[in-house]
């Protein structure tokens, strides 16, 4: 969340994290956020650096 000023650069940003926190604020889950990233992490294969920016 923003602290303060919003920079035109980066307001796609705020808006983005506006509409995820928004959309998640009445979910009866929002802690398995963070258990399904771990999950997530370590059942999918490494992606390499090169893989990323092909």
């Amino acid at each position: 969340m923003h602290q303060g000023k919003v920079s035109r650069k980066h307001l796609g940003y705020y808006l983005d994290e506006f509409t995820f926190r928004f959309n998640r604020r009445l979910s009866a889950q929002r802690g398995m956020l963070f258990y399904r990233l771990l999950q997530q992490a370590v059942l999918v294969d490494p992606v390499s650096h090169a893989d990323l920016f092909k």
